[in-house]
C-alpha cells in the first residue's frame, strides 16, 4: 500500500522591510516535528535604484541555540536596477487572474515567466505574481491573486526566490539576511513546508 504524505505550508516571516546596509536574523523555526523540510525565501527590491543584491545563507540549530551555518545554503540575489509602476485597475481582487497596470512595458513586467511584487499598503499583504502574458497593459497571472489591493500600489519587476531541503537531524532553521547595498531598500518573506506525517 502507497504511504499518503501530510503536509502543511506556514509563513515564518511575513512580507516586511529591510534598510539598505543591514542585515536580519529571520525566526527561528521549530522543524523538530517535520519529516522533510523545504524552506522558501522571497526577496525584492523595493526602489528602482541600482542594487548589488542581498546576501545571506541558512542556520541550523539543535534547539534555537548554538547556531551553525548550513553548507551549501549561501544565496545572492540579483545585482539590477529594478522597474516599477502601478496598479491602474478600480477592482484588483483575490481570485483574479489579471491585473492591468499603468506601464507593463516598462522593465520587465512583460516578460514571460517573470516574478514580480505588489507592495501592499500593509506591507504583510504584499504578495508576488508571475507574468503569463500581456497586452495593452493587462498583464495575465499564471496564477490567481491571493489577496485583494488597492488601485494605485507600487509594483517592482524583480523578486529572487530560494529553494532549500533542510536536512532531517535539523531541529531548527532560520533565515540569515544582509542587504549589503548603500541605498536600495528590499522587502522579503519566508515559509516552509513540512510534512508532519505518514500513513
Amino acid at each position: 500500500m502507497a504511504l499518503t504524505k501530510s503536509t502543511t505550508i506556514q509563513s515564518v516571516d511575513a512580507w516586511q522591510s529591510l534598510t539598505a546596509g543591514t542585515g536580519i536574523d529571520g525566526t527561528a523555526k521549530d522543524v523538530s516535528g517535520s519529516y522533510s523540510t523545504i524552506a522558501y525565501l522571497e526577496v525584492a527590491p523595493t526602489e528602482a535604484v541600482a542594487t548589488d543584491g542581498c546576501e545571506g545563507f541558512i542556520e541550523v540549530s539543535y534547539g534555537d541555540d548554538d547556531w551553525h551555518k548550513l553548507q551549501g545554503s549561501d544565496f545572492k540575489c540579483t545585482a539590477e536596477t529594478a522597474a516599477t509602476t502601478t496598479i491602474n485597475d478600480a477592482a484588483v481582487n483575490a481570485g483574479d487572474t489579471t491585473i492591468t497596470l499603468t506601464d507593463a512595458a516598462t522593465g520587465d513586467f512583460d516578460i514571460v515567466g517573470r516574478k514580480w511584487l505588489i507592495v501592499d499598503g500593509t506591507i504583510a499583504n504584499s504578495e508576488t505574481v508571475r507574468t503569463k502574458s500581456q497586452a495593452a497593459n493587462v498583464v495575465t497571472l499564471f496564477q490567481d491573486l491571493m489577496r485583494s489591493h488597492a488601485d494605485g500600489l507600487n509594483v517592482y519587476d524583480r523578486v529572487d526566490e530560494f529553494t532549500f531541503l533542510i536536512p532531517f537531524p535539523c531541529a531548527y532553521y532560520r533565515f540569515i539576511i544582509n542587504n549589503v547595498d548603500a541605498d536600495c531598500n528590499v522587502m522579503w518573506r519566508s515559509f516552509v513546508s513540512l510534512t508532519t506525517a505518514m500513513s
